[in-house]
């Protein structure tokens, strides 16, 4: 089933300054770095990733992550179903493979599965 939230991604156009507002005056902690455009806070129960976005706009910076256990089967599902997805296929990211669809109201959902043999407190 995919009904388990894995990650939430925040889109951020500035990823000093987002680092300074989530450390400085939300109190989180950096768990770790994949680069300069991709840093997961540490949360105790579903991991937060900033990410840098040079077209950053004003909606839809916030994105939810759902766990699948078959990439390609949760793929091709939805593929049949006619959900609009973003990609041609499920792409490479840090901790797997992943691909966005969109819900009804266009809002995007992250379709994760972890290969990388990662802890999902390690995102």
């Amino acid at each position: 089933m995919l009904n388990n939230v894995c990650v939430i991604t925040i889109k951020v156009s500035r990823m000093k300054e987002a680092l300074a507002f989530y450390t400085e005056i939300l109190d989180f902690k950096v768990s770790k770095e994949y680069g300069p455009k991709i840093v997961s806070l540490q949360h105790e129960i579903i991991p937060i990733v900033l990410e840098e976005e040079a077209l950053h706009s004003e909606n839809n910076n916030v994105l939810l992550a759902i766990q699948s256990n078959d990439i390609y089967r949760d793929f091709h599902h939805f593929k049949e179903k006619d959900v609009p997805i973003l990609f041609e296929e499920p792409k490479p990211c840090p901790p797997g493979l992943y691909f966005v669809i969109k819900d009804p109201s266009g809002n995007q959902i992250e379709i994760l599965q972890f290969t990388n043999q990662l802890d999902l407190k390690s995102v």
